[in-house]
């Protein structure tokens, strides 16, 4: 596995770590979930995608929607 280092401003950071607990998993536990979903067909396909870039909330909210239907727990 290789590390990397990306800089969150203190709102999104206390954003992951409370999905990271609120999951009871990592916080590399829910990008992969989110690159997972990302990189499905219908979700790339989708023109869509691009109008959640700068609204954090809507991605939390679709973090959380995919630990939901997906039971991803470690």
């Amino acid at each position: 596995m290789q590390k990397l280092e990306i800089e969150l401003d203190e709102e999104t950071l206390a954003k992951i770590n409370q999905l990271a607990q609120t999951n009871n998993c990592q916080v590399s536990d829910l990008i992969k979930a989110m690159i997972d979903h990302l990189t499905q067909p219908e979700v790339l396909n989708d023109s869509s995608i691009g109008k959640w870039a700068n609204d954090s909330e809507l991605v939390d909210e679709m973090v959380a929607d995919i630990f939901k239907h997906r039971n991803y727990r470690d």
